[in-house]
This record gives structure tokens, C-alpha cells and sequence, in this order.
């Protein structure tokens, strides 16, 4: 009864939509009153109500183990704990798509509270616009993944959930990845209804940039946290590895990261007003890619689930649909909405632009090696893959320079700047940067990325620090501060500094740790011994235990080459109810570097030996700790009351 319940609530909230879009497309075009507009709330609120409560009860049919549904019985198991019993609502395709409704529910339930004093005829276009995409998704998961559907017989257990989905860390990735993607439905519906207005202009920049900065946000924890699990659930050794689906998530991240300094630009100047539209169409778009890929299974990937044709040809055609009539609005209402004023290259506006570019440019070329195998395959029937030598040749040339660009955007000021000024407030910055380079060149020995990394990281310290000093001292003495200056300094810049205090943070682990560390496979046996540089490392027994759902065989290792000699235990387990194998990576942390070893399956043709992978990554939980410090830094950012009236 719990299922039909969400199930006729999903009913409700689609002919809710319905009747919103009809409703709304009265008030906002035809005939607009205060009280069309209370009822359009109203309905707005209902609709909201009706998918989050439709999720719900997804989740109590989970914890009851109800296994006359379809969904619940390919993915949960009697003897699962409560945790992944409720995360494997959203461990398949049918449950996702749910907690996505879920969550656009609970967007669009803020949203009509946060616009209860503005602008209601264009409040109303915002909902007209937020609606179709709930329409969308809504008649998507009715129509083509029902995640209530029965089935008969009813067994009388289930099939269990994937043992690599039963982790802590996969229960909180995909809702915060969902509630980044999601999140883009605001900036979307804000941008659409802009141009139905014909009217951009600083107020409407206000209002959007918490929209922006929660999905940024969201979409960077999740991201984060994804790259997190891979590493220590799948085996793979590294932090990143291109994968599709990882791409599709970066993509609209870093559309994202534009549209954030873009609008800033509107917000401050009232300028770049086109351009901010237009990245916000473009990022929602790519979520909508991101979907079609994952959901229609067409690209090879770890995340990606059942390839199902009528799925893939729904959300193409919902993506044709949504993106060719926003662009075709935007191309008919461009003229109405730009600004005539030039923008000056020497100036933080004109730095945030070629910010743009540097990070638009660097979207294009994760977009093609991504979807370029899938244009192959369809030009010529040949199955091949785009791996990490073609964006690691193509993308990091294109990112560093934004990033450099980023340290001189910190200093300079809006309107129009001279060499002269720009040189004399950066001396100092320029002076004790090119020190310190020098004494790394001499110190230190390495690639050229490597050096490049530790160079674009001081750069970044270096010029948060410089704009810091230069808003605290005085004018009469360069060596002069006034600490009470450090508390009329806006919250938001502090924001804006923790955020990239955790890109050159971030950046630094990345070059320390793709640039230094040691890799060794091979086969070994007990007693076997190894040497990784300076790590002693024998595989000293094989430890085979049984539980009531898994059954493992566990190596101990032992390791010298720390202060102090230490056992490391890698793991395989079979789980009896799925048939299915998984690995546990022994880490070993060291100050903020890992010892990683995967142990693997038993050779067939020599009994008793394994392939053993080991990795040391020096520095590799900076990669992690910068980008969660870049998380805290937006949410720093947004409760900045002052910028948010």
C-alpha cells in the first residue's frame, strides 16, 4: 500500500504540472492578477509537497524490504544495515530519478518562499519555466522508470545491492552530485524568465547568486566526494582517472565556476548581462547531457547504468527541446538585454572574462574527448576511447592560464586600471614570488608539471595575501595596518579568499602527488618481499573468513620504510546474495600522504600467487582538503547578508 501511495502521488504532482503550465502561461502572458498569481503559489507548493513526500515513501517501502516492488527487490536484501538500505533508494536508475524529483521539490519549495516579496509578474515566469522542467522529469520517470512497479509473485528475498555501492561514502555522493545538478534548474528558470522580460540588471544578479553559489557548492562536494570513494572503494590508486561519467559531472562544475564570475560582473558592473544567460543555458544543458549519458548507457563507464533506448531518445529529445528553444529565445532577445558599455582588459572585469574563456574553452575540450568515441562508433562502427594522455595534453594548457589569471583578478580593481597601477600594487606580491620560485628551482628536482603546479599554487597564496594586506594598511605608510579595517572587509571576499586558498591547495596536491609518486604491480606469494624505493613490503599470509553475506580472503602485509614497521590488510570479498566480487584497498595515512596496496584475485595457472598493486601518493589528501576549503569558502560567500538583499 506504501508504494501505491508514492506512486498516486507522483500522478498528482505530474497533473498538478500540468494544469501549472496551463495556469501559469495565463498569468505570465495572457492575464496577470494578484490572485492568479497566490493560486499559482499555491499550486507551486503543492506540487513541491507531492514529490518530495513521493520520495518518502520510496524510502519507508526500502526500509520495510517490500519485495512485490520491482525496484526494491533487484537492490535491497533483508540483511542489509538501515544506512544502505535507504541509499539503495537512489542506487539504481528508478530511484534516482526519484530523489531528483525529490529534490527538485524541495528547490522549488525554497524558491517560492525566497520570491514571496519580489517581483511577481516575474517571479511567475520563473515558476512557468521551473515547471517545464518538472513536467519533464516527471512524465521521464511515469512514462519510462516507474520506481513503484510490482511484481508477482512476491519473493521472498531480495537481490541485494551492489557490494561496491555499500560504502558510507556512495550513500552521500550521488545526493550531493543530484542536489548540485538539480540546483541548476534555478539559475536556468531565473535566466529564462530575464529574457521573457527583456530586463537583466543588478538586482536580478543579486537575487541569482545564491542559486548559483548553492548548486557550485553542492556540485563541488559531490564531485569531491565521489573522487574520494573511487579511490579508496574501487582500487584504482589515483584521484581521477576521466572516466565519463567523472566529465559530465566536471563539465557542468566548471560552466558553473564561469557563470559564478560572470555574474558577479553583472552584479557589480552591469555588464556581461548576455553572456551570464547564456552560461547559465549552457550549464543546465550539460546536466541534461550528463543524464542522456549516464541514463541511455550509449558511453562505457564504471557509474553508467542499464543501457535502455526509450530512455536515451526521451531525455535527447527533452535536451533538443529545452536547450534549441532556450538558445532560440536568447538569439530573439539578445539585443534587449546587452549592454553597450566596452569592457577594459586592465580591469577585474575584464580579467573575469578571460577567466570565462580560459574555463569555457577548457569545457569544450572535455566535451569532445567525451563524446567524441560515441560519434565514432556512430560515423563508422568502431568502438574506441578517449584515456588521459588526450586531456592531460589538451585541457591542463587551456585551465593553468585561468588560474594565473585568477591571482592578478584577486588585486586588480573594476573600471579601468593602468600597467602602472596594476605593476605598483603588485610588486611586492611579484618580488616575493619570483624568490621563492627561485629557491624551489634550486631545491627541488622534477618535471616541468611539477614545478608548474608549486608555481601556480605560491602564485595563488601569495596573491590572496597581497589583496588581503592591501585592504588592512594604511595609505599614509606602506608598512602601516589598521586591524580594525580587517572587520569592514565583506564576508564574502573572505569567502572568496578561502575558495582559492583551497584551489592553490588543491593544486598543489595534484602536482605533488601525480608528479612524485612510486607505482609497483607484479605478482607475489606469502612470504614474498618486495622493494618500492624506499618501502620493504612482504605479503606475509592470506587470511580466508566467512561471514553471513560475504565470504573474503584478506592479505596481510607488512611495511618498512616509515619511522616505525606496520601491517597493512588488503581485501577481496565475494558477497553470497549477488554472486559479486569487491575490492578493499589497504591506505595506509602518513601526514597527508597514502600507502595504497589492492590485492588481486589468485593467478589460475599459479596457485597461490596474486597481483598485488601498490601505490605511495605523496601529498594526496591535499587534492581532497582544497576542494572541500573551496566548498567552505562559497558557503562563507552566501552568508554575506549584505550582498544577498
Amino acid at each position: 500500500m506504501v508504494a501505491e501511495l508514492g506512486f498516486i502521488l507522483l500522478i498528482f504532482a505530474f497533473v498538478l504540472s500540468a494544469i501549472h503550465l496551463f495556469f501559469s502561461t495565463r498569468v505570465c502572458f495572457i492575464n496577470f492578477s494578484e490572485d492568479n498569481f497566490f493560486i499559482l503559489r499555491k499550486i507551486n507548493f503543492s506540487i513541491c509537497l507531492l514529490l518530495i513526500a513521493s520520495f518518502l515513501f520510496l524510502i519507508i517501502s526500502y526500509v520495510l524490504s517490500d519485495f512485490s516492488v520491482l525496484n526494491i527487490y533487484n537492490n535491497s536484501h533483508t540483511n542489509k544495515p538501515l544506512l544502505y538500505k535507504v541509499s539503495g533508494t537512489w542506487g539504481n536508475h528508478e530511484g534516482s530519478l526519484l530523489m531528483w524529483l525529490a529534490f527538485l521539490g524541495g528547490y522549488g519549495f525554497f524558491l517560492t518562499l525566497y520570491t514571496k516579496n519580489n517581483n511577481k509578474k516575474f517571479t511567475a515566469k520563473v515558476f512557468f519555466t521551473s515547471n517545464i522542467v518538472n513536467i519533464g522529469f516527471i512524465g521521464f520517470t511515469i512514462f519510462t522508470s516507474n520506481p513503484f512497479l510490482r511484481i508477482s509473485p512476491i519473493p521472498e528475498e531480495g537481490n541485494g545491492l551492489n557490494p561496491v555501492l555499500q560504502d558510507p561514502g556512495l550513500a552521500f555522493h550521488p545526493p550531493l552530485l543530484y542536489l548540485g545538478y538539480v540546483g541548476l534548474t534555478i539559475p536556468f528558470a531565473y535566466s529564462i524568465a530575464a529574457l521573457l522580460e527583456g530586463k537583466i540588471d543588478r538586482r536580478w544578479a543579486n537575487e541569482i547568486r545564491p542559486w548559483i553559489l548553492i548548486s557550485w557548492i553542492f556540485l563541488t562536494l559531490g564531485i569531491t566526494l565521489g573522487s574520494f570513494w573511487a579511490y579508496y572503494e574501487l582500487g584504482w590508486g589515483g584521484w581521477w582517472f576521466w572516466d565519463p561519467v567523472e566529465n559530465v559531472s566536471l563539465l557542468p562544475w566548471l560552466l558553473l565556476t564561469a557563470l559564478l564570475h560572470s555574474n558577479r560582473v553583472t552584479e557589480k558592473r552591469d555588464n556581461l548581462k548576455s553572456w551570464t544567460i547564456l552560461l547559465s543555458i549552457i550549464a543546465f544543458s550539460l546536466t541534461l547531457l550528463g543524464t542522456f549519458i549516464v541514463r541511455s548507457g550509449l558511453l562505457t563507464s564504471v557509474h553508467a547504468f542499464a543501457s535502455d533506448p526509450a530512455r536515451g531518445i526521451y531525455i535527447l529529445s527533452f535536451l533538443f527541446l529545452i536547450t534549441g528553444a532556450s538558445l532560440i529565445l536568447y538569439v530573439i532577445k539578445y539585443d534587449k538585454i546587452e549592454s553597450d558599455e566596452k569592457l577594459n582588459l586592465l580591469s577585474k572585469e575584464g580579467g573575469l572574462l578571460l577567466n570565462n574563456v580560459f574555463l569555457c574553452a577548457s569545457t569544450v575540450t572535455i566535451l569532445l574527448g567525451t563524446l567524441w568515441p560515441l560519434f565514432v562508433e556512430v560515423m563508422t562502427g568502431k568502438d574506441i576511447s578517449v584515456g588521459a594522455p588526450y586531456f592531460n595534453l589538451v585541457f591542463l594548457p587551456i585551465i593553468m592560464p585561468a588560474i594565473f589569471v585568477s591571482g592578478v583578478i584577486i588585486n586588480i580593481n573594476w573600471k579601468r586600471n593602468t600597467v602602472e597601477n596594476l605593476l605598483k600594487k603588485l610588486n611586492k606580491a611579484i618580488i616575493i614570488f619570483v624568490f621563492l620560485i627561485g629557491v624551489i628551482l634550486f631545491l627541488l628536482e622534477g618535471p616541468i608539471i611539477f614545478f608548474i603546479g608549486i608555481i601556480l599554487s605560491i602564485w595563488l597564496l601569495i596573491s590572496i595575501i597581497n589583496d588581503f594586506y592591501e585592504k588592512i594598511r594604511t595609505k599614509k605608510s606602506i608598512s602601516d595596518v589598521k586591524l580594525s579595517k580587517i572587520f569592514s572587509i565583506p564576508i564574502s571576499t573572505y569567502g572568496m579568499y578561502l575558495a582559492h586558498f583551497g584551489l592553490a591547495v588543491f593544486i598543489l596536491g595534484v602536482a605533488i602527488s601525480d608528479s612524485k609518486k612510486l607505482y609497483y604491480e607484479g605478482v607475489m606469494k606469502e612470504k614474498e618481499i618486495v622493494k618500492v624505493e624506499k618501502f620493504k613490503i612482504q605479503l606475509k599470509e592470506i587470511v580466508e573468513k566467512k561471514e553471513k553475506n560475504w565470504i573474503s580472503q584478506t592479505g596481510n602485509f607488512s611495511v618498512e620504510g616509515f619511522k616505525k614497521n606496520i601491517s597493512m590488510f588488503a581485501e577481496r570479498r565475494l558477497y553470497l546474495d549477488t554472486g559479486m566480487p569487491s575490492t578493499e584497498a589497504a591506505i595506509y595515512r602518513n601526514f597527508f600522504s597514502h600507502l595504497y596496496i589492492v590485492m588481486g584475485q589468485e593467478q589460475p595457472l599459479n596457485s597461490g600467487q596474486r597481483i598485488v598493486r601498490i601505490y605511495f601518493n605523496p601529498f594526496i589528501i591535499l587534492i581532497w582538503s582544497g576542494a572541500f576549503l573551496m566548498a567552505f569558502g562559497g558557503l562563507i560567500s552566501i552568508c554575506d547578508k549584505k550582498r544577498n538583499r
